[in-house]
């Protein structure tokens, strides 16, 4: 008799787990309609009693629709108090398309409180957990969504393969407006690593579809192609591109930097600065920077030298702003992590049944092996990890003593410096100077905010360098164009400039912690067309800046 009622009490169980409330049907009938009318979905959503819900299942799908409803209203949500029921429920259960959609949502609200990182590895999983879905526009979104991210982390070549991808499902299921904006983005992006023939090759892909584009799409696609036509330094094309731009899109609409960018190439810096007038500074922090260093080189070329010079200080503050490379290296690391973890999910999933029939009789035995082995390891990397922190900031103190000694030695020189080289010298001198002094007086016992004190210093250090290069190129524009036309990469540039500073090989080799400086400057000579026993690089690079100088 027993036996038959817990028969029973089982069925009654997975009836009673199965059971809907009277509003299941409803959320079906808004995820039909939630992408053509989120504003009517939102409104049945809202107005539902969620007291009447019945099951995880059915919270989950009210969390998760309720979710998509508030973002496709421009809702910003910065909290999971919505969306955790579908966190919950789905990390177990659910469709594929479920676990997209849940660890998308997810993302986009790491996105909204700026964890790009977590934003990142969610998306990651969305992609992964969801590769079985149907759903292509919300994998087009995910794509997007992490072009967006790496084109804040100024990964190009990520953003341009995300949105390579986004931009063929959008294509797929024929939303033409997204389809257009990933184009744009691509073409932007193949603009700043300055690939000329796959930039043409989207612009083309553009033409094809922009009378059926809307007018935003059409201002972003006119911006581009502005920047494209600049930076190729195509002036044929520039005055009849302004007057399509100017003629077609309304003037709140304008971007009055492109605009005012395309006319310093024609050599109109006077209509250049009447445009450019019309830009509200303080709405973009990149946008921003673009202004600034416009506005600097249009104040140059009118002869304006003390506007220009406070426009690029400003340019220079806000560039130093931004600790990209620091905040690149966290998302890759967390990008690692994840990779890491779902092979290791994997490898559980294989060892799962083996180890479920061996627990009971190890179980014990493997916690106490285990703690003690965890906590041996965690003693051994807290002491490598202490001495390499150390040995690191010592080497660091070490290298910084040695920059001290040159550019001092530098500005004991002043005659041979220009200005602007003189003032970006001495405001690092004074930096490490200041670092020596607090090294100083606390030198007797060990102050924390030293090691962060060498941390500002040393990320400082490729600001200095990239400031050097744009004093070059204010001070002596024809040294950087010849070298920018023998090929030489930015990075090479700003190399050749601290040779041209007066560093000397052995110091520049130190100062960048470069090993490889010899074959840095064989490929340098190589492209300058100096063998190695022709000169000496440096006396080279000098002699070179005076003779293109006083020309």
């Amino acid at each position: 008799m027993r036996y038959y009622i817990a028969i029973l009490a089982m069925v009654l169980c997975m009836v009673a787990c199965s059971h809907h409330s009277v509003h299941w049907e409803t959320l079906a009938q808004v995820e039909s309609y939630i992408e053509e009318r989120p504003d009517s979905a939102l409104t049945v959503l809202q107005r539902m009693d969620k007291d009447e819900l019945f099951g995880m299942e059915e919270k989950a799908k009210y969390a998760l629709l309720l979710s998509m409803a508030m973002d496709k209203n421009y809702i910003d949500r910065t909290d999971f108090e919505v969306l955790q029921p579908a966190i919950d429920y789905y990390q177990r259960h659910g469709t594929a398309t479920d676990k997209l959609r849940t660890y998308y949502y997810q993302g986009r609200i790491y996105t909204n409180l700026g964890d790009n990182a977590s934003a990142i590895i969610r998306f990651s999983k969305a992609l992964n957990e969801g590769k079985d879905s149907k759903d292509i526009l919300t994998k087009a979104r995910v794509h997007f969504a992490q072009g967006n991210i790496y084109n804040t982390l100024y990964k190009w070549d990520n953003y341009i393969e995300e949105n390579k991808k986004a931009a063929e499902l959008f294509k797929e299921v024929g939303l033409r407006n997204s389809y257009a904006n990933c184009l744009i983005h691509i073409i932007n992006g193949y603009n700043i690593v300055q690939d000329e023939e796959n930039a043409a090759k989207y612009i083309e892909l553009c033409e094809q579809i922009f009378d059926s584009i809307s007018l935003i799409r059409k201002n972003e696609f006119y911006k581009t192609l502005l920047n494209y036509v600049v930076t190729n330094n195509k002036i044929e094309a520039i005055t009849p591109l302004l007057n399509q731009y100017l003629t077609m899109i309304p003037e709140d609409k304008l971007d009055w930097i492109s605009i005012a960018n395309a006319y310093t190439l024609l050599n109109d810096f006077a209509t250049a600065y009447t445009y450019i007038q019309n830009y509200q500074i303080g709405s973009n922090i990149k946008q921003d920077i673009r202004y600034y260093a416009l506005i600097s080189k249009i104040h140059k070329e009118n002869n304006q030298p003390d506007k220009a010079l406070e426009s690029y200080l400003h340019y220079s503050s806000l560039t130093d702003s931004i600790d990209l490379a620091a905040y690149s290296q966290t998302t890759l690391f967390m990008e690692e992590y994840h990779k890491s973890e779902l092979r290791s999910i994997k490898e559980q999933e294989k060892a799962r049944i083996i180890i479920l029939l061996s627990l009971i009789s190890v179980l014990v035995l493997l916690s106490l092996c285990l703690g003690i082995r965890m906590h041996l390891i965690e003693r051994t990397k807290q002491k490598e990890h202490l001495e390499a922190e150390k040995e690191y900031y010592r080497l660091q103190y070490l290298q910084m003593e040695e920059e001290r000694d040159s550019l001092s030695r530098l500005l004991s020189e002043r005659h041979k410096l220009s200005e602007t080289s003189q003032q970006i010298l001495s405001e690092r001198l004074a930096l490490l100077n200041s670092f020596f002094a607090t090294y100083i007086k606390s030198k007797e016992e060990h102050d924390y905010t030293i090691n962060e004190e060498i941390k500002k210093l040393v990320t400082d250090r490729e600001s200095f360098i990239n400031s050097n290069r744009l004093s070059f190129t204010g001070s002596h524009p024809r040294f950087i164009h010849y070298l920018n036309e023998r090929g030489l990469n930015e990075w090479e540039i700003n190399y050749c400039c601290l040779y041209a500073l007066g560093l000397k090989g052995k110091e520049i080799g130190t100062y960048i912690k470069l090993r490889s400086h010899y074959n840095q400057s064989s490929i340098i000579r190589e492209k300058l067309g100096i063998s190695e026993h022709d000169t000496n690089l440096g006396i080279y690079l000098r002699q070179l800046m005076k003779e293109l100088s006083s020309e």
